[in-house]
């Protein structure tokens, strides 16, 4: 394979493949071998909910946690 391949998908957009020369059969016809899968996934789904809010611990329970 190139150093460096190119090609222009279907709806225009131009993708480029940057890898070292290697042998590896997977990699042989480069950007030709690719093929479009489409998303399982669309949007960011529902946020997650807001973390409840709590006091700040105390000085001298936060210095427990170091074993002081």
């Amino acid at each position: 394979m190139q150093a460096e391949d190119s090609t222009t998908l279907a709806d225009g957009r131009r993708m480029t493949l940057s890898l070292p020369a290697t042998d590896a059969p997977w990699a042989a016809d480069g950007l030709r071998a690719l093929r479009p899968v489409p998303p399982t996934h669309t949007g960011r789904g529902e946020e997650p909910p807001a973390l409840p809010e709590q006091p700040a611990l105390p000085l001298e329970v936060a210095i427990l946690g170091f074993g002081l």
